[in-house]
């Protein structure tokens, strides 16, 4: 019992033709050997920086803020300049470590 509505003399052929595309383009995955590139050796690695010199990072200060505006900033910015200081430092420090690796100076922000 066929559906009337479906023309198999041209379903069969069709299939054919999407299995040969399929099994053509398959057949393309495996032309060419991949190779594996050698990995780069890791240089040795100097420590620049002594773990006593790392300066501690700023308190958290979010838990004094208490809505006021006022207060909120008084507690605030004190923190937002102790966050700049350290940063600065610990940029600082970077482009020492850096500086030997290479040869050009380091740009100041």
């Amino acid at each position: 019992m066929r559906n009337p509505e479906v023309d198999t003399r041209f379903q069969r052929p069709l299939a054919r033709i999407a299995a040969l595309a399929l099994l053509l383009l398959g057949g393309c995955t495996h032309t060419q050997p991949h190779t594996v590139a050698a990995a780069p050796q890791p240089t040795a690695q100097v420590i620049c920086v002594q773990l006593s010199d790392i300066p501690s990072e700023p308190p958290m200060v979010g838990g004094k803020f208490n809505g006021d505006a006022k207060h909120d900033l008084q507690v605030l910015a004190p923190n937002a300049k102790a966050l700049r200081d350290w940063g600065q430092q610990m940029h600082a420090m970077l482009q020492a470590c850096a500086a030997p690796a290479t040869d050009a100076p380091a740009a100041k922000p």
